[in-house]
């Protein structure tokens, strides 16, 4: 079965911030994403890539005494 992908416009739709963002957190490598083939190729987020970066950037409350 073959991974589902998102698109930039989907995952800023999700994390509520710009597709320009979006394309930052991919050229910088903090977001994993594939290039689609062409001349104005786009980029597309593997779903797993999309956990991965929400996983690495989750902060929990800590108890406080």
């Amino acid at each position: 079965m073959e991974e589902q992908h998102l698109t930039v416009g989907e995952v800023a739709d999700l994390l509520r911030i710009s597709e320009w963002t979006v394309r930052r957190y991919i050229q910088s490598g903090a977001l994993r994403a594939t290039k689609t083939d062409g001349p104005n190729g786009s980029y597309r987020v593997p779903l797993s890539g999309y956990r991965e970066y929400i996983d690495a950037h989750t902060v929990t409350a800590r108890e406080t005494r």
